[in-house]
């Protein structure tokens, strides 16, 4: 078995593998189609909430389409990886599935995760000519998905209830950008009754990692999830994330984070801000159709504002790679042409136009967000990105043959996830220590892989990961 990266899988029995195989999960929700003169099925399984009414109505169009049945389950963010685990294990994986298990494409093909897709040329043309990168949706020429979603996005942009902070004589269109500011407007809301933020720190810790790798690039880190851009290192102990960290636990001993944040899953947190329990959330830039799809009532009090920095000021940059595979088809497919043919059916004019009303990740063409039907938060979040979410320096688009390393990669544990949730728990004392331990873990790591793979024959060097020329605040446009 093939080990995960972002999640880690806690153990179940034969029969909770079959039972997740086939959907049967009170975290899962499934629509499917019985269309005339169909044959066969074709399952796809997602992690989108925002967009669970679109599948679930694409999926029944499409089944006349592909003449098959499509049925398509929902399973939510924290869930979805160990359903998809357990699926695999039993050789019960759907047809189709979202990315969401963590794994680099090459650890994905070795590990018998996916098939090859084949997509027709007019659709291939919709897209940039740079959407399709070697060992990010291709491997040794072969394609296995493409990208729908902007690299410009963020999982830590800043959402309030205007009512909540209106109340608390806040103004909900002007949310402060800087941690001194933000934590004053948080006490404000406590004062006036209202329950302040919560967070979504629970479950595997997968979110709080993404969203304290956002804060730390935002209040100075010159990288990505702990690699520094410059000099190829991982800094895990640098004062950023310490800083950031630090800040959480301010906020949590002042008892401005909701009770029982630290054990919610993203939909735990997300429902309390949907449903007007809470005046603020801290979350991803789909959170407006997430908000929707569990609150409908919600989408007039959105308001959005920015990635926290320490001071007032600070540019709010952050960096992002080239966009991986949205969908892939799985290798226990038993009709992939009609798997690929439902994935190209998504670059259609109808189902883009339903994924940017869905406000859920925007899409490859941001330009499409502000003439749409959508709110001005959302608009608004997608125009922060847009302005300072950069592109990235990556080792494998430098050299390719770094997708050899990366297939021999190994989940490091704890990871940052993990230290916040034992930090903010009180059974990690010494921050600073702890997460040098996962600099050095993780960089020990790096080395038996390249170990490997150069042993294999690979040409790959610890100088990959060293872009001397990057600067911040911009796109990394040297790397081919």
């Amino acid at each position: 078995m093939t080990e995960m990266t972002r999640r880690s899988l806690l153990g179940a029995s034969v029969l909770a593998a079959i039972g997740a195989a086939t959907g049967c999960s009170g975290s899962s929700t499934q629509s499917g189609s019985t269309s005339g003169g169909a044959t066969g099925t074709l399952d796809w399984w997602d992690h989108f909430s925002s967009f669970k009414r679109l599948n679930d109505d694409w999926a029944k169009t499409q089944s006349p389409a592909l003449k098959t049945n499509v049925g398509h389950t929902y399973y939510d963010a924290s869930k979805a990886t160990q359903a998809f685990q357990l699926a695999h294990q039993a050789n019960k994986m759907p047809d189709v599935y979202s990315n969401v298990i963590g794994l680099p494409l090459p650890a994905l093909v070795s590990g018998k995760w996916v098939h090859e897709v084949t997509i027709p040329a007019d659709v291939k043309s919709k897209l940039p000519k740079d959407a399709f990168t070697e060992g990010i949706t291709q491997l040794d020429g072969k394609l296995y998905g493409f990208p729908m979603f902007s690299f410009r996005q963020s999982s830590t942009l800043v959402w309030v209830n205007k009512d909540h902070w209106s109340k608390a004589g806040l103004d909900p269109n002007n949310v402060p950008k800087d941690y001194g500011a933000f934590k004053d407007a948080l006490g404000k809301l406590k004062s006036a009754g209202i329950q302040p933020l919560t967070l979504a720190i629970g479950a595997d810790g997968g979110r709080i990692r993404d969203q304290v790798d956002d804060m730390a690039q935002a209040a100075g880190f010159p990288g990505y999830q702990g690699l520094q851009f410059t000099t190829g290192e991982y800094a895990y102990h640098h004062d950023a994330y310490v800083g950031v960290i630090e800040f959480l636990k301010q906020l949590n001993d002042d008892k401005l984070i909701m009770p029982g944040s630290n054990n919610f899953g993203v939909v735990d947190a997300r429902t309390r801000y949907a449903s007007g329990a809470v005046g603020t959330f801290i979350d991803g830039i789909w959170c407006a159709g997430g908000s929707k799809a569990l609150a409908p009532t919600i989408v007039d009090k959105l308001a959005s504002g920015q990635i926290l920095v320490p001071t007032a000021g600070t540019d709010p940059w952050c960096y992002r790679g080239r966009p991986a595979a949205t969908y892939f088809v799985s290798a226990d497919s038993k009709n992939p042409d009609a798997a690929g043919q439902l994935i190209a059916s998504f670059m259609s004019d109808d189902y883009q136009k339903g994924m940017v009303e869905a406000m859920d990740q925007p899409p490859l063409n941001l330009d499409q967000v502000a003439s749409s039907n959508v709110v001005d938060a959302y608009k608004k979040g997608v125009e922060y990105c847009k302005e300072n979410v950069f592109l990235m320096p990556q080792a494998i688009v430098k050299n390719p043959a770094i997708a050899r390393v990366d297939a021999l990669r190994k989940p490091v544990t704890p990871h940052v996830g993990n230290i916040v949730q034992g930090y903010l728990g009180g059974s990690i004392k010494d921050l600073k220590a702890e997460l040098k331990k996962l600099s050095d873990a993780t960089t020990a790591d790096r080395a038996q892989a390249l170990t490997k793979a150069k042993a294999a024959g690979a040409k790959v060097s610890e100088s990959d990961y060293v872009f001397a020329d990057w600067k911040p605040g911009q796109d990394y446009g040297a790397a081919k």
